[in-house]
């Protein structure tokens, strides 16, 4: 009996798992039907619609060129008439000599001169130019009754575009004689060769299409191919093509439609577009070339989970209730686990794109490839102090190209403050030149400078001038030509108001210029000139759009002007406020001047390389460094220390264990006086506007980004641990 019940599940079984296996292959042939045909409609779509728009654009930019030709044969023809006017009336005669002067003068191909009944009364074509056959052709175009009437008025002109056997063209304009009634006629031929080196064909645009993946493509025109990305297609006719006339019958311009034609079948699509029809289709057989594999990889997976599921209810079955009871709590159980594991897998790819951001800057603080060259001459003192330079140079440029995103993503954002404070326009000037005289040299580049200005002191941002200047003169100095000059002027345009001013900087420089299509995209992100000399140097294109964002916050203005070869002038001009109490301000100590000597710092990092660093720099300084390796083990150091032991702390963002943000809350939430307001400084590569504010709200007074500015840090320990604990990071030193 039980055997009977055992067969009978078993038939039951693989009865279902069969119909279900033939309704799961219904359902995936017709998904992956439609998948392939929805794609290959979108795709030709696609293919059809940019072939509309790009001919529609190819034939207004040849219309647009072909009136261009036409008007600059009408200018030559009345310029010939003038001449010849002004040549009669010195008394010269009119003759063939004449002519031949005008054509070489305006680089005509030939002319000729018709008196007031249309005899030719004088004619010149350049040699091997235009032969009789052609000059021929030119007066078959030409309308006697049409050209005899400009003669008799002086303000009408005649123009035409005759089309040669050998495939170029010959442009004709007519105009009346300023001598004496007359008509006068020039003309230019344009080769073959040449247009089909600079004419846009719509041959041309379909070349990068291959038929074999994106089906073919044809373009008619009158009942005959005009272009397609089969060749062979081209002049044949298109009532001669199957498939086109299938298409015409059966497709339109939105849906992909089935065709038969003959034994072969096809999908296509037409399009109208203004001057042609176009026209593409692509073979059944490669529309649906994966739906075998995709039902044979479909089913096999079925097959799989079935016999699995049937080995599982056949193992089930041998055992008792007790034993199934027990499996099914088992298997809640592995599900449950199997859960966290997927919750744990999905943290854990999280973490890994987090931490491989993180990754990307960090090598900047210790990655160079100079190492193995340094390594190979270990014992060579100069090349060893070679590699070093090289490799603060190389770290410098990466640290100002990322410095340059972010500055743009601040200006973007609005994160950017504009501060008052007072400054030297002198200093901030020469601080520039020195900079820039330094790359300059290199080159062999000249650079001079021109102050005239009335108030040096002034109120405002030093540091944002400095940036827009360096930007300025950078480019000045990367584009200039090998021993050229560079003038940088600065002026104060006269204001009525007493308490602000206008400085006008000029940089004229003696480079290579911008090309007419570039000008209009100096200013935008990531704009770099292509062309000449340019591609060869780097950067992030964002120099200039900083430049001109940051003055326009600043409420100012940046113009230019380039010519090619001659170089580039560039035009800023930026407002600032007098600074009337500039002899009451005490000049401050550099930050150099400042100390952190005898400072206990907590130093928490994971990295070896970077705590390496980080010691070396702090001790350096004259503090006392302690050490942690993770989050938690910063938060028990900071536990077991006594109140006041620490005077900072420099904290790391991803670490493992317990990251920075965690640590900074937990030390923030001890039950101890100093852990509400030791300085815990975020010390990190995530340098994003998201990374400083989720910093501040994890309790850290400030964030600096790696490679660690010395200067800088020095700067911010002894500002927060001076408003906090001591007053002056150089008490002890005023007291000495």
């Amino acid at each position: 009996m039980e055997k009977n019940k055992q067969e009978w599940i078993k038939m039951k079984f693989w009865t279902v798992s069969a119909v279900l296996g033939m309704c799961l292959t219904c359902f995936t042939v017709l998904y992956f039907f439609y998948f392939s045909k929805a794609y290959e409609e979108s795709r030709l779509l696609n293919i059809v619609n940019y072939v509309k728009v790009q001919c529609s654009v190819y034939t207004r930019y040849n219309e647009v060129s072909e009136c261009k030709c036409l008007i600059r044969a009408i200018d030559s023809a009345r310029q010939v008439s003038v001449v010849i006017d002004a040549k009669t009336q010195d008394g010269k005669e009119f003759n063939n000599q004449l002519l031949e002067e005008c054509t070489d003068q305006l680089w005509l191909t030939g002319a000729m001169v018709l008196d007031a009944n249309g005899n030719i009364v004088g004619e010149y074509s350049e040699s091997g130019s235009v032969d009789r056959s052609r000059f021929a052709k030119i007066q078959e175009h030409v309308n006697k009754e049409t050209i005899l009437d400009i003669a008799d008025h002086e303000e009408k002109v005649y123009s035409q575009q005759i089309s040669c056997d050998d495939g170029g063209h010959i442009d004709v304009a007519a105009c009346a004689r300023r001598d004496e009634p007359g008509i006068v006629i020039t003309y230019y031929y344009t080769s073959a060769e040449f247009l089909q080196n600079y004419k846009l064909t719509i041959q041309s645009l379909l070349n990068g299409y291959q038929t074999f993946s994106d089906g073919t493509i044809m373009i008619v025109d009158n009942g005959v191919v005009i272009a397609s990305n089969d060749t062979s297609l081209i002049g044949q006719d298109a009532k001669k093509q199957e498939v086109i006339q299938a298409l015409k019958k059966n497709a339109d311009s939105r849906h992909l439609m089935h065709l038969n034609v003959g034994d072969d079948f096809y999908y296509g699509l037409m399009l109208k577009q203004r001057d042609y029809y176009i026209y593409a289709y692509i073979p059944e057989r490669t529309v649906f070339h994966t739906l075998p594999q995709n039902v044979i990889m479909v089913m096999f997976i079925y097959m799989v989970v079935v016999t699995l599921v049937w080995l599982l209810l056949k193992k089930s079955r041998a055992n008792s209730i007790k034993i199934e009871m027990e499996r099914e709590q088992e298997y809640q159980r592995k599900l449950l686990e199997e859960a966290k594991k997927a919750e744990a897998a999905n943290r854990a790819k999280t973490e890994f794109l987090q931490r491989m951001s993180h990754d990307i800057r960090t090598p900047i603080n210790g990655i160079c490839g100079m190492v193995d060259v340094g390594d190979h001459y270990s014992n060579d003192l100069q090349k060893q102090a070679d590699c070093r330079k090289k490799i603060r140079e190389a770290s410098n440029i990466l640290l100002e190209l990322i410095n340059e995103v972010l500055d743009m993503s601040k200006l973007e954002s609005g994160e950017i403050l504009l501060e008052e404070k007072p400054f030297d326009v002198y200093k901030t000037i020469n601080d520039v030149m020195d900079l820039v005289s330094r790359q300059a040299d290199e080159r062999g580049i000249k650079v001079e400078q021109t102050i005239e200005i009335e108030h040096r002191k002034l109120l405002g941002s030093s540091l944002y001038l400095k940036r827009m200047l360096m930007n300025i003169l950078s480019n000045a100095v990367k584009y200039n030509k090998d021993y050229g000059n560079i003038d940088l002027s600065c002026k104060e345009i006269p204001s009525h108001s007493t308490e602000s001013t206008m400085l006008e900087f000029t940089c004229r420089d003696t480079g290579i210029g911008m090309s007419s299509g570039f000008k209009e995209h100096v200013f935008e992100s990531f704009a770099r000139e292509q062309k000449g000399g340019a591609s060869k140097f780097g950067g992030t294109g964002l120099g200039m759009t900083i430049t001109k964002n940051l003055a326009e916050k600043m409420g100012g203005t940046i113009t230019f002007e380039s010519e090619r070869d001659k170089g580039t002038t560039f035009v800023l001009r930026v407002p600032f406020k007098i600074d009337l109490d500039a002899d009451k301000h005490k000049e401050q100590k550099n930050v150099s001047e400042r100390s952190i000597k005898d400072l206990n710092i907590l130093l928490v990092e994971d990295n070896e390389l970077n705590m390496e660093i980080a010691e070396f720099v702090l001790q350096n300084e004259g503090a006392v460094v302690t050490k942690a390796w993770n989050g938690q083990e910063a938060v028990e150091r900071f536990k077991k220390s006594e109140p006041g032991e620490f005077d900072a702390i420099l904290m790391d963002i991803m670490m493992p264990v317990m990251n920075g943000y965690e640590a900074a809350e937990r030390i923030r939430s001890l039950d101890r006086e100093d852990a509400k307001v030791v300085p815990i400084i975020a010390m990190t590569a995530n340098a994003f506007t998201e990374d400083r504010i989720r910093a501040k709200e994890a309790g850290m007074d400030e964030h600096i980004a790696k490679p660690i500015d010395v200067k800088l840090l020095v700067k911010v320990i002894c500002k927060l641990v001076g408003n906090d604990f001591r007053g002056s990071c150089n008490e002890k030193e005023k007291v000495e």
